[in-house]
């Protein structure tokens, strides 16, 4: 698709309250082009900052009206992934975050879908060249509440053991697969909560921190850079808790990985180094959880406890 804006405004716009600006996307089918208006801004914290992404992450908005019939039908809101930095390394980054949100999707429903999507970046200013580059779309959070029949979490804190048990234990463990520790389920750090009945589940989002990924900027939370080098270095994060059943999520991971390995296969794209790299990675993960002693040390007493300001605080 081809997103039409004033990017060189935008590409000015590092605040997280930025405005909205103007643009058109034209998606192209077997039909013809047809082009949206939409409306764009800025959005992220720590991709936001110029030194780090040239690009900015950004959030799309269109006329709920305006979407019928297209391969859009039902999106209001959306966010992008761009791609940071117009370079072919940080479009791998993009494949590779794309990757660990597809495979939180092998594992559960309950997240944030992705789409890829190969972007023109068309500037209305006419200061800047055309630049086409790959990104991915992730589902807003009123779209996951509406597809989960839930209700998103408005809270600052929460109390991890209030979270579903297995659902946590899923993302705990994830978070681990994909070598990731910049995120807290207490203080919705990078996670969202979701209320789906009289159950709270979690929803993890930006990656790009992980090992994974392991982009040229990242690096480990500080909270755990005296036992960590690096992000490729893997770290449990998990909370503490004796409602989770190790036994059983090892052997449900173990039912995925072929599934997980697979879809790093086929994805188009990634080059053979990074698909070779990825595949050693996960592969690597897979090696602790079938030793059972390194399973016991490093994840089952490996947890963390909670305590502090707002361990115990409840959400509403």
């Amino acid at each position: 698709m081809t997103l039409e804006a004033d990017f060189r405004a935008l590409e000015d716009d590092r605040d997280q309250e930025s405005l909205e600006r103007p643009g058109r996307v034209i998606l192209e089918d077997d039909t013809g082009p047809m082009s949206l208006p939409v409306q764009v801004r800025t959005r992220g914290r720590f991709r936001l900052n110029p030194y780090i992404c040239a690009f900015p992450p950004l959030r799309l908005r269109f006329p709920t009206d305006s979407l019928h019939g297209t391969v859009l039908h039902g999106v209001e809101k959306v966010k992008v992934v761009t791609h940071c930095r117009d370079n072919n390394r940080y479009e791998q980054y993009v494949l590779e975050e794309y990757l660990s949100y597809r495979i939180y999707g092998i594992l559960t429903e309950i997240g944030f879908r992705v789409q890829l999507a190969l972007i023109t970046y068309r500037d209305r200013s006419g200061d800047e060249e055309d630049i086409s580059r790959l990104a991915f779309l992730i589902e807003d959070e009123d779209a996951v509440a509406e597809r989960l029949s839930g209700v998103i979490v408005e809270a600052q804190q929460a109390n991890p053991n209030q979270f579903d048990p297995w659902q946590a234990g899923l993302m705990y463990l994830f978070q681990y697969l994909i070598g990731n520790t910049d995120w807290s389920i207490a203080r919705f750090h990078n996670v969202e909560g979701i209320r789906i009945g009289d159950r709270h589940f979690p929803l993890p989002y930006d990656f790009d921190f992980s090992g994974f990924v392991n982009a040229s900027y990242a690096g480990p939370a500080p909270v755990v850079a005296r036992y960590i080098k690096n992000v490729r270095e893997r770290y449990y994060w998990g909370v503490c808790s004796e409602d989770i059943d190790y036994r059983a999520l090892f052997s449900y991971f173990n039912q995925k990985r072929e599934s997980i390995l697979d879809l790093i296969e086929r994805q188009p794209g990634l080059t053979g180094r990074n698909r070779t790299l990825a595949t050693m990675y996960v592969e690597s993960f897979f090696e602790v959880l079938n030793d059972d002693r390194e399973a016991e040390y490093k994840i089952v007493y490996g947890c963390r406890e909670m305590g502090g300001k707002g361990a115990n605080q409840g959400i509403p």
